[in-house]
């Protein structure tokens, strides 16, 4: 488990690319010096979605502005997670409370850093953070050709709902939940 994010850190082995190296992968806060940076991240990432139409990453790249992740961590700390490999932004964990749930907004992983574990983690942090935000479930959708998303969500252990058609921006999304406690 990953602890009071930032208190004790986690490494992995990375997939051998030209050597095998082990890297620090860490999980913790943003720290609101590197909004500028984790607004970078977050428009790298949403940007190339291809299952997402050209409104739908331009109007959830624009709720995602320096004072919008700075004023969220403000409100609530653990609202904004970040993870980091070798002190590098790796991938983002975003949440809102949700009336006594935790709504995962957003996770993302740069794509150089993909299929390592990172997404598991954060989800991971996140879920550690609900007891203390007063939460009992997490909830979350996902456009229907996220298969990504998907398959971390399921080994994570979420439960797919529904699937909702035509809905935000006109596109098609599942509904997925994680009951934490009872």
């Amino acid at each position: 488990m990953v602890k009071a994010l930032g208190e004790r850190r986690k490494t992995c082995r990375l997939p051998r690319q030209t050597k095998l190296m082990e890297h620090s992968i860490v999980i913790e806060r943003m720290d609101p010096g590197e909004a500028s940076a984790l607004v970078d991240l977050i428009v790298s990432v949403v940007s190339t979605l291809s299952y997402y139409n050209d409104r739908a990453r331009e109007e959830e790249i624009a709720k995602y502005r320096k004072e919008n992740l700075v004023e969220m961590v403000k409100d609530d700390p653990d609202s904004a997670l970040v993870a980091r490999i070798d002190g590098r932004l790796a991938g983002f964990c975003l949440s809102y409370y949700d009336d006594g749930l935790l709504w995962l907004s957003w996770f993302g992983v740069a794509a150089d850093s993909r299929g390592i574990g990172i997404g598991r983690r954060l989800i991971a942090a996140l879920e550690e953070s609900a007891p203390k935000r007063g939460c009992h479930k997490v909830w979350c959708d996902t456009r229907v050709p996220n298969v990504q998303s998907a398959q971390v969500l399921t080994r994570a252990g979420y439960k797919q709902l529904c699937r909702l058609e035509n809905h935000w921006y006109g596109q098609d999304f599942f509904l997925w939940e994680k009951v934490l406690s009872e």
